[in-house]
């Protein structure tokens, strides 16, 4: 290498003493990342791991970098890379390039362009932001070029500056790539040589992007690159195809693609040849059975190797034991029963029973949950309400009231069906019990149903029936009239307070027989009916019949006995 570099000053040396010497500048813009982790040329927003190393030499040829009338002033040009990085941490590395101008050759032979030497050296440093479990790996780089490149072969920049942002995704088959960079430099202008005002080289932004298989062996990958100037100059932009094979610690890879757009130091094309030696391997997937990965991250893996993939895994990192019984939620079940006899010591496993039966379930005729054996009746089954349950023998009505315990409130207690089974309750304390209290929140009078003397009362609940005080009387299209809503109202408030009313009959009666007043007697119990499921009774806690005048309440045809008998009955037909 030292002899190289000799050969290359020597060759320098003669080269500027035949011609004028150029303005300073650095015609290469695009370098290779180093350590690799991405593409060739972008990387992947990780880091390599701690101890990682890798260096490479490249040989990289580009062909038409300027043009003056028609004809190439950089018709092409060889250049050597020589590159190497390291991982000091998992999160830190740092790399070096040396790029050194073999040949280059121009197509106007008045100019002194036919020049090697050395291009404009870097140093960076990487940090990783973000990696590991997150869903996208990011990191942020800085490379500094160093001003001592030769400027007979346009390999001098000056003192250079290349900030990057790189966000990426490995994935099981691919990996992708964006990375966001910037080249800070001093600006000089080529058109002196190209005669095109607009060629100059200067700060610039680019952004990139990549797309690279994974996994050993053949790796293929395609990456582009845009460039915009900031100080002057043209946009250009740059894709490159290529391909990287691993044999061992060493990697041979080729690059090559066209650039486009013209910009001053983009090529028309470019070509790499090299090869890398280092310890870090192909970047592998995340999600790859066998690595460390996250498991909410490759839902599709399967850690435990039990056939459940993680997604679907309750215990993804316990094998299923795979015994017909419940095998698919990729949870090991070692007593598949519950009945804390394990399944290889339990005769019935999927039945529960005691261990003292090995595993399996005495025998209970009656249901009961209480074997036969502890079960003084054995073919009744237990009503299992917490009520002298131990010896299977069924108590429907454990304190006697009346009211069966499935349906008792308060089935230790003797009290009230109107109660739901518990004792009468008065909650206004006013003397007249809840259940036939019609206003039981607020205090009132015995004579007036258990409501104030403001608010008289024209409905009685009684046992059997809602007797009303006044008579309900209807328009003649058959709904109840202005008279009789108020006390309809009454009615439904009443049964809205007295949900143990399950089912109320609406019978209507007429004062007239024949099948149209069976017709008029029947729509009538139908209006009332409607109106007190409008004034929010359930509709199914009411039964609307119209009787005409089968049922009459007196006999006779006189003015009273006829008014007597127009009439609205409510008959209580069943009670909680």
């Amino acid at each position: 290498m030292k002899r190289f570099l000799a050969a290359a000053v020597v060759t320098l040396s003669a080269a500027a003493a035949q011609a004028q010497p150029l303005p300073d500048g650095e015609l290469e813009h695009t370098s290779l990342d180093p350590m690799g982790q991405g593409s060739l040329l972008v990387g992947n927003g990780q880091t390599a791991k701690a101890g990682t190393y890798r260096a490479s030499a490249v040989f990289l040829y580009s062909q038409g970098h300027l043009s003056s009338g028609g004809a190439m002033v950089i018709r092409d040009r060889l250049s050597l890379l020589v590159q190497a990085g390291a991982a000091v941490t998992d999160w830190l590395e740092l790399t070096a390039e040396l790029p050194i101008v073999v040949s280059q050759r121009s197509s106007l032979e008045t100019l002194p362009l036919n020049a090697a030497g050395l291009g404009t050296p870097f140093v960076s440093a990487r940090l990783n932001i973000l990696d590991g479990e997150a869903p996208v790996s990011l990191s942020a780089a800085l490379g500094v070029g160093l001003p001592i490149g030769s400027p007979e072969a346009l390999g001098n920049g000056g003192l250079a500056v290349t900030p990057r942002i790189t966000v990426g995704r490995v994935f099981q088959r691919m990996m992708v790539g964006v990375e966001l960079g910037g080249l800070v430099r001093e600006q000089k202008s080529l058109a002196a040589f190209t005669g095109h005002s607009s060629d100059e080289l200067g700060s610039q932004i680019s952004l990139s992007g990549m797309v690279s298989s994974v996994g050993e062996g053949l790796r293929t990958e395609l990456s582009a690159r845009l460039f915009a100037p900031l100080t002057g100059g043209q946009v250009g932009a740059e894709l490159l195809a290529g391909m990287r094979y691993p044999l061992g610690g060493l990697e041979l890879y080729a690059l090559l693609g066209p650039g486009l757009f013209g910009h001053p130091d983009t090529p028309g094309l470019r070509v790499y040849l090299g090869a890398a030696y280092g310890n870090g391997g192909a970047p592998r997937s995340r999600c790859v059975e066998g690595t460390d990965y996250a498991l909410e991250l490759c839902p599709d893996l399967d850690r435990d190797g039990d056939g459940v993939p993680n997604g679907k895994d309750l215990a993804p990192l316990e094998p299923e034991d795979l015994d017909g019984f419940e095998d698919q939620d990729g949870r090991p079940d070692p007593d598949n029963d519950g009945d804390g006899v394990r399944d290889g010591d339990d005769r019935c496993p999927v039945d529960r029973g005691p261990r003292e039966n090995q595993g399996c379930p005495d025998v209970d005729s009656d249901g009961d949950g209480v074997v036969d054996r502890l079960d003084k009746a054995p073919h009744e089954p237990e009503d299992k309400d917490g009520f002298q349950d131990e010896d299977g023998v069924p108590e429907p009505d454990n304190d006697g009231d009346g009211l069966l315990d499935g349906k008792d409130a308060c089935p230790d207690q003797a009290g009230l069906v109107e109660e739901r089974g518990c004792p009468a309750k008065d909650d206004d304390l006013d003397g007249v019990p809840n259940h036939l209290d019609q206003c039981r929140l607020e205090h009132g009078e015995a004579a007036n149903q258990g409501c104030p003397a403001s608010k008289p009362q024209r409905v009685v609940l009684g046992p059997d029936a809602l007797t009303l005080l006044d008579p309900v009387t209807f328009t003649a299209a058959g709904q109840p009239d202005a008279r009789s809503i108020a006390l309809l109202d009454q009615v439904a408030g009443l049964l809205r307070d007295k949900t143990f009313l399950t089912l109320v009959q609406v019978g209507c009666h007429t004062d007239e027989g024949g099948a149209k007043s069976l017709a008029v007697s029947q729509a009538r119990a139908d209006a009332v009916k409607a109106h007190l499921v409008k004034a929010g009774v359930a509709e199914g806690r009411l039964k609307a019949v119209g009787f005409g005048a089968t049922v009459p309440k007196v006999p006779g045809t006189t003015a009273a006995a006829r008014a007597a008998n127009r009439r609205v009955e409510l008959t209580i037909l069943q009670r909680e």
